[in-house]
C-alpha cells in the first residue's frame, strides 16, 4: 500500500518509463500478480497498442489496460456488486426527460424550459457533474439550507430547489435496482476492500492531470487496498500548485492532493520519480518551444525550420495546404501517415472540409471525434415513423421515413424505387395528400390537372399506368405505417409503444436491409461506413431495452413515449476504431492523448479559438458556482479556471510531435469576414514589434488557388494530379484573358495530355472553356419527334419562343416542369375568375336576365353560386382543404362580386354587348371556331388554338363592330413595343380570330373596334376624406377602368361609353379622352386609326409565322430578351438548365429597342406596306 508519483514535463519519458517497467515485470513473471493500467477512454486503445506492438508482447494476460468504469465491472463481477441493471447514457437521458415531465408542476424556475428540446441535455450534464463531485440529493438539500442562511440570490435558491426535486426523483427511480455510469464509482469504492484480485494488484494511472471528487475517493481506496499505486502527472515542480496561473498548476495541485490523502490515511509515499531531460524531441525548435513556453519574457532562438506557419486565405485553403504538405512529407521525407496528426477545435467546421479535401489527395484519415447516429437510416426511420402517427400523417415526417429506403422491398433496386418514391412525393405534394387523405381512395385517382376547361376529360392510358405505380409504392408505405398506427392507438404502456415500433421494424425487414447496406459499403471498400450499420442496430435495440426496463409497465401516451425515445436516440454515437493503422489521425486538442507522433498540425489558430472564448457557462453560471465554493462544496472548474487551463492544453498540443510542428490559421471565414490570428502565434514566432520564442520562422501565405500568387510560388500547389488539374483549369481560363501560362503549368498540361487516363479527363474539362454556351439547332427528324407532324400552337407558346427560344424548347420540347405543390397559384385564380364570369353570363342568359338590370343582391347571389359551382372541380378541391382556403374562397367570391358590379355598370353605358364568352378556337372537334391557320415555309402550316374571354359587338349605322375583352387577375395594359417584339400577342390574335370568324355570330363582316383588358380584383381605396356611399362606389368604379387599344372611330367610342356624349373629358371605363369638338385626343387616348389596327392584326400573324418557322427549324438558341429593365430570365425556372450568365463576356441578352407607341405603329405600317 504505497503511492508513487512519476512526474516531469512533456517528452521526458514518463509514460515510456512505466511501460518499460510493466514490460519488464511481464517478461520476468508473465503470470504474476495483476497489473492494471488506468487511463482515460481516449487513451485505452493507444496504450494497449503501445504495450503489445511496440514492446514485442504478443498479448496481455497479467496486465490489463482499463478505464475506471471497466475496472468497476471487473471488481463488481468478482465481489457480486453488479446485480443492478445498468442505465447507460441514453437510458439516463430518457429517464431525466420523463422526470422533468412528471415534476414540471413542482418547479418554480424550470417550468417553462422543462419541455424544450436541449434542456434535458443541460440537466443531464449538470447532474452528471454533481455525481462526479459526490453531490447527491442529501447534499443538495444541505446546500439549499446553507444558501438560504447566507441570503444567496433568490434565483440561485430557486434553481437549486428545482435541481433538488429532479435529483431526488432520479435517485428514487434508480433506487437499488438501477445504476448509471457515474454510480459505479461509489459502488466500486465500497467493494474494493472485498476484492482479492485488487489486494494483490499493482496500479498505474496515466493520462490524467486532475481527478473529480469521486475519482479521488476511488484512488484513495485503491491506495488503501492495492500493493502500489503509481500516478503519472505532467508537472515540473510542486511549487506550481501554489500559483494558479502556472503552466502545470492543475497537475501539481493533483499531486499535492494525492500526497495529502496518503498522509491522512497512513499510506507510505515512495520517493518520487521526476524526469528532467527530454527525450521526445528530435528538433531543436521543439525542444526550445517546450522548455520556454511558460516563460513570461521569451528567450528567442533562431529557428531551424521545424516550426512552420501557414497563413491561409480561408479554411478551405488551410486544409488544402495541409494536405499538400502531408503529401510532400510522405513522398519526399519518408514519413508515414501514422506519424502525423491534425489537432483542432471547431470539429463541426473542419470535419467536412478535412474529409472532402483529404479524399481528393488520397490521404487516409481517422477522425477521432464521435459521430451522431441521428442521421442513420434506422434511427431516422424510427423517429419519423412515430412522428407520422403523432402528427396525423403529415408530409414532412412521412417522406423523411420514406427517404431512409427502408420501406422498399428486400433486394429491390434502390435507384428504381427511389424514383418511384419521388413520383409518389410529387403526387402527394400536388394533390395535398396528408392526414386522412392517405386513406381516401378518391384522392388516389390520378389525372393531371390542366385547368377548369379540361376537368371533365377522361383518364389517359399513361395516367392509368402512373396511378398503378403510385398505388404500389403507396401500399409499401401505407400498410406497415397503418399497422403501427392501429397498435399505437391501443397502446397503454411504454412496453406497448416499444413493441409496436419493434414489430414495424421487423415487418419491413430492417435488419436484413441493413445487412445489404453493409455489404454494399464493404464492396466499395468503406469498412468504417459498413461498421456503422451493425452499431446502429445494436444501439437501437439497447435504447428500446432501456426504455422497456425503466418505463415498460408505466402508463404513458404515444406522444410522451416518442419524446422520451427521441432523447435516447439523440445520445447515440458511433464508436470509431481505426480500420487501418497507417492513417493520419485527426483529433481535438482538448481530448487528444497521443504518443509516437512525429509531425503535428495545429489547425484554426485564431483568436477566440486559442484560447477559447467561453461564451456559455452552463446551467450554473460561474458566479453561482462560486457560491458553492463559498459554502464548502466543490464542483467542476469555473470558466475562469478553464481559461487558465488553456495554456496547458496548447502546450500539450505543440509538444505532441517529435520532429515538426505546423501552426495554421485562416484570415477569413466562409462569408469573407476577417479572422485574427491567435496570440499564441505571436508568442511563438513574434512580430515586427515583439520577439517570440523563435525567430526566422517561415510564414507561408496559402490560398485556395495559386492564380493569386506569383509564378515562382506555384510549385507547392502541384502535389497531386487531381487537385493540380483543378488549379491548371483556372490558370488556363486566366491565361485566356490576361497573361501567358507559366512554364510550370505548360509542363503540367503536357503531362496530362500524354497520360491516357488524365488526357480523357482533361479533354472533358477543357470542353466548357472552348465551348460557347450556345444551344445547337435541332435536326428535322428530332423536331418532328418532339413537336409532331402538325404544329399546333397557342399564343402563350409563341410569346415564350420570342422571350427565349431555349425556354420554349425546355417547356414544349423537353416538357420540363417545376414540381407542382398543393397551393393556390396566381394562374389558377385567373382560371377560376374566367370560369365564374362565364358561368354567370350563361346563367343570366338561361334565366333571361339582363346585366343592365341586375340588382346588387342578384349579383352577390350569382357570384357566390358561380364560385361554389366551380370549387369541387377546381385545383384538386384546394379551396375546401382548410379553414384558410375557405376564407380565401370568400375573398374570391367578393372579387367576382365586385367585378360583376363594375361590368354591370359598364354595360349600362355601352351599346357593345357580349356575343361570345370563352369562345374556343383550334383544330379540335369540340372547339367553337376553326383554328387560325398560319402558313409556314415548305408548305407546312401551324394551327393556332386558344380561348377568347369575351367578344363584344355593336351595330352602328348598319355596320357591325367587334371588340375583345380579356379578363386579367393582375393589372395589364397593351405595350406596343412588346407587340412588335412578339412578347404580347394574345389580344390582337384574338381580335384577328374574331374578325375572321365574324360571320359565325353576325350576318356579315365587321370592323375592329379595339382590344381591352378588365382587371378582376377587389380594389383597395385610399381615402383622405370622408365620402358618401355613392362617392365610394364611384371611386371603386374608376379602379375598373379598362385598358388596351381602340380604333380611332368616334361613333364606336361613343357606343362604348355613352356618358362621353354628354360631357367631354376622360372616360370612366375606357382609355379615351374626348375633346370638346367630339374627337378623341391622340395624346391622352389609347387609339390608332382603323387601318393601323388591321395592320397590327396582320403583323401579329407574321410574328406567329416567324415563330412557327423558327420552331420547325429547330431553333433552341439561349437568347433571352431584355427590354428596358425586364428580361426573359426574371421568372424563368430553367436558369439552372441553360446556365445563361450575362456577366460572362461571351454571353449577353438579346437587347430589344424601346420606342414611343406612335413610332411602333409607324414601323409596323411601313413593314406591312
Amino acid at each position: 500500500m504505497t503511492l508513487r508519483i512519476v512526474s516531469g514535463r512533456a517528452g521526458t519519458g514518463k509514460s515510456a518509463y512505466i511501460h518499460r517497467e510493466i514490460v519488464e515485470q511481464l517478461n520476468t513473471d508473465p503470470l504474476g500478480h495483476p497489473i492494471f493500467i488506468i487511463v482515460p477512454d481516449q487513451m485505452s486503445y493507444s496504450t494497449e497498442y503501445e504495450l503489445t506492438n511496440r514492446h514485442g508482447l504478443h498479448g496481455l494476460i497479467r496486465a490489463q489496460v482499463m478505464t475506471f468504469k471497466r475496472l468497476a465491472w471487473l471488481v463488481l463481477q468478482e465481489t457480486g456488486g453488479i446485480a443492478r441493471q445498468e442505465v447507460n447514457g441514453y437510458g439516463y437521458r430518457m429517464l431525466i426527460r420523463k422526470l422533468l415531465e412528471e415534476q414540471k408542476s413542482d418547479f418554480s424556475l424550470f417550468r417553462q424550459a422543462a419541455g424544450k428540446r436541449g434542456f434535458t441535455e443541460e440537466i443531464e450534464t449538470l447532474l452528471r457533474e454533481f455525481s462526479r463531485y459526490s453531490v447527491n440529493s442529501s447534499v443538495l438539500g444541505d446546500v439549499t439550507a446553507s444558501l438560504k442562511a447566507i441570503d444567496a440570490p433568490h434565483t440561485l435558491q430557486a434553481k437549486i430547489n428545482d435541481l433538488y426535486i429532479v435529483l431526488q426523483a432520479l435517485e428514487a427511480r434508480l433506487g437499488t435496482t438501477y445504476v448509471d455510469s457515474e454510480g459505479y464509482y461509489p459502488i466500486l469504492t465500497e467493494h474494493l476492500k472485498f476484492s482479492e484480485t485488487m489486494k494483490q494488484a499493482t496500479i498505474y494511472i496515466d493520462g490524467f492531470t486532475a481527478f473529480t471528487v469521486r475519482e479521488l475517493e476511488l484512488v484513495k481506496e485503491l491506495l488503501k487496498v492495492t500493493k502500489q499505486v503509481t500516478v503519472v502527472l505532467p508537472y515540473d515542480h510542486m511549487e506550481e500548485a501554489k500559483d494558479e496561473q502556472a503552466l502545470f498548476n492543475e497537475a501539481a495541485t493533483t499531486s499535492q492532493r494525492l500526497h495529502d490523502i496518503a498522509y491522512d490515511n497512513g499510506i507510505e509515499v515512495e520517493a518520487p520519480l521526476h524526469f528532467i531531460k527530454t527525450h521526445r524531441f528530435q528538433s531543436k525548435d521543439l525542444q526550445h518551444v517546450e522548455a520556454t513556453f511558460a516563460d513570461i519574457v521569451p528567450q528567442t532562438e533562431k529557428s531551424t525550420g521545424d516550426v512552420k506557419v501557414f497563413e491561409a486565405s480561408n479554411r478551405r485553403a488551410e486544409i488544402h495546404a495541409i494536405a499538400r504538405e502531408i503529401t510532400k512529407l510522405t513522398r519526399q521525407e519518408g514519413y508515414r501517415y501514422q506519424d502525423i496528426v491534425l489537432l483542432y477545435r471547431q470539429a463541426d467546421v473542419y470535419d467536412p472540409l478535412i474529409s472532402t479535401i483529404f479524399q481528393q489527395y488520397d490521404i487516409p484519415i481517422f477522425v477521432n471525434t464521435k459521430k451522431t447516429m441521428l442521421h442513420h437510416p434506422l434511427i431516422e426511420f424510427s423517429r419519423s415513423a412515430l412522428e407520422v402517427v403523432i402528427s396525423n400523417w403529415k408530409y414532412e415526417p412521412l417522406f423523411r421515413s420514406v427517404k431512409t429506403d427502408l420501406f422498399f422491398p428486400l433486394h429491390a433496386e434502390n435507384s428504381v424505387w427511389r424514383e418511384r418514391a419521388d413520383r409518389l412525393e410529387n403526387y402527394c405534394l400536388a394533390q395535398g395528400i396528408y392526414g386522412e387523405r392517405w386513406f381516401d381512395e378518391a384522392r388516389w385517382f390520378y389525372k393531371k390537372y390542366r385547368g377548369l376547361e379540361f376537368h371533365s376529360r377522361v383518364q389517359t392510358d399513361e395516367e392509368r399506368a402512373m396511378q398503378t405505380e403510385i398505388e404500389a409504392i403507396r401500399d409499401e408505405i401505407r400498410t406497415p405505417l397503418k399497422a403501427l398506427q392501429d397498435k399505437l392507438i391501443l397502446a397503454k404502456t411504454g412496453r406497448d409503444v416499444a413493441t409496436a415500433l419493434f414489430e414495424l421494424v421487423e415487418e419491413v425487414q430492417v435488419y436484413d436491409k441493413l445487412q445489404i447496406m453493409k455489404d454494399r459499403e464493404l464492396d466499395r471498400g468503406e469498412a468504417l461506413a459498413a461498421s456503422e450499420h451493425d452499431q446502429a442496430w445494436k444501439e437501437w435495440i439497447a435504447v428500446l431495452d432501456q426504455f422497456v426496463y425503466m418505463f415498460g409497465e408505466q402508463e404513458m401516451s404515444v406522444q410522451e413515449a416518442a419524446k422520451i425515445l427521441d432523447e435516447g436516440f439523440d445520445t447515440l454515437e458511433f464508436a470509431r476504431i481505426p480500420p487501418t493503422l497507417d492513417e493520419v489521425m485527426v483529433a481535438t486538442v482538448d481530448l487528444a492523448r497521443l504518443s509516437h507522433i512525429k509531425v503535428a498540425f495545429v489547425l484554426g489558430m485564431n483568436d477566440g479559438v486559442y484560447p477559447t472564448r467561453l461564451d456559455y457557462e452552463g446551467l450554473l453560471s460561474d458566479v453561482e458556482r462560486e457560491w458553492f465554493t463559498h459554502i464548502g462544496y466543490e464542483l467542476a472548474p469555473t470558466s475562469k479556471n478553464r481559461l487558465l487551463q488553456e495554456n496547458y492544453l496548447l502546450y500539450r498540443a505543440i509538444t505532441t510531435p517529435s520532429d515538426k510542428l505546423y501552426l495554421t490559421y485562416p484570415t477569413a471565414d466562409e462569408e469573407g469576414k476577417a479572422l485574427i490570428s491567435s496570440l499564441y502565434i505571436k508568442k511563438i514566432i513574434g512580430n515586427e514589434k515583439t520577439a517570440g520564442l523563435l525567430s526566422g520562422v517561415n510564414v507561408e501565405r496559402v490560398v485556395i488557388d495559386p492564380i493569386e500568387l506569383l509564378d515562382d510560388n506555384v510549385l507547392p500547389y502541384i502535389r497531386h494530379p487531381r487537385t493540380a488539374l483543378a488549379h491548371l483549369m483556372l490558370q488556363l481560363r486566366q491565361a485566356e484573358h490576361s497573361r501567358e501560362l507559366a512554364p510550370e503549368w505548360v509542363a503540367l498540361q503536357k503531362y496530362y495530355e500524354q497520360d491516357p487516363y488524365w488526357a480523357l479527363i482533361l479533354r472533358r474539362l477543357m470542353h466548357p472553356m472552348t465551348h460557347k454556351n450556345e444551344a445547337e439547332p435541332l435536326e428535322g427528324y428530332i423536331t418532328q419527334e418532339l413537336y409532331g407532324r402538325k404544329l399546333t400552337s397557342s399564343v402563350s407558346r409563341i410569346e415564350k419562343y420570342f422571350r427565349c427560344p431555349f425556354s420554349h424548347f425546355t417547356t414544349y420540347g423537353l416538357r420540363l416542369e417545376e414540381r407542382a405543390e398543393y397551393r393556390l397559384e396566381t394562374f389558377a385564380m385567373g382560371d377560376l375568375f374566367h370560369e365564374a364570369l362565364k358561368w354567370i353570363t350563361e346563367e343570366t342568359h338561361r334565366l333571361q336576365l339582363s346585366w343592365i338590370r341586375l340588382s346588387k343582391q342578384q349579383i352577390q347571389q350569382l357570384a357566390r353560386q358561380a364560385v361554389e359551382q366551380i370549387v369541387p372541380v377546381f385545383s384538386h378541391q384546394i379551396l375546401l382543404s382548410s379553414a384558410r382556403y375557405r376564407y380565401i374562397q370568400r375573398k374570391l367570391i367578393r372579387i367576382v362580386e365586385r367585378t360583376m358590379m363594375a361590368l354591370t355598370q359598364h354595360a349600362n353605358v355601352s351599346h357593345f354587348k357580349p356575343i361570345a364568352i370563352e369562345a374556343s378556337f383550334g383544330p379540335g372537334q369540340h372547339e367553337q371556331l376553326p383554328p387560325l391557320e398560319i402558313d409556314l415555309q415548305g408548305g407546312k402550316k401551324m394551327y393556332m388554338r386558344g380561348r377568347i374571354d369575351r367578344v363584344d359587338s355593336a351595330s352602328i349605322d348598319d355596320r357591325s363592330y367587334l371588340r375583345i375583352v380579356d379578363y386579367k387577375s393582375s393589372a395589364r395594359d397593351l405595350d406596343l413595343n412588346e407587340v412588335y417584339h412578339g412578347l404580347s400577342l394574345q389580344v390582337l390574335t384574338y381580335l384577328d380570330v374574331a374578325m375572321e370568324n365574324a360571320s359565325y355570330w353576325l350576318s356579315g363582316d365587321a370592323e375592329p373596334a379595339g382590344v381591352l383588358y378588365v382587371h378582376v380584383h377587389n380594389p383597395m381605396l385610399k381615402l383622405d376624406k370622408d365620402l358618401s356611399d355613392s362617392e365610394i362606389e364611384e371611386d371603386r368604379l374608376k379602379q375598373y377602368k379598362m385598358k388596351g387599344l381602340l380604333t380611332e372611330n368616334p361613333e364606336a367610342i361613343y357606343s362604348m361609353d355613352e356618358q362621353l356624349e354628354e360631357a367631354s373629358g376622360h372616360s370612366q371605363i375606357i382609355p379615351v379622352y374626348m375633346k370638346k369638338d367630339g374627337t378623341p385626343s391622340e395624346s391622352q387616348s389609347r387609339i390608332v386609326p382603323v387601318n393601323d389596327m388591321k395592320n397590327l392584326q396582320h403583323f401579329v400573324r407574321r410574328k406567329h409565322q416567324e415563330a412557327g418557322n423558327g420552331i420547325l427549324a429547330g431553333d433552341t438558341a439561349i437568347s433571352p430578351y431584355k427590354l428596358k429593365a425586364k428580361t426573359a430570365c426574371d421568372y424563368c425556372q430553367f436558369a439552372a438548365v441553360c446556365q445563361f450568365d450575362p456577366s460572362d463576356g461571351k454571353q449577353s441578352y438579346r437587347q430589344l429597342q424601346q420606342v414611343k407607341p406612335v413610332e411602333v405603329v409607324e414601323k409596323i405600317r411601313k413593314e406591312m406596306n
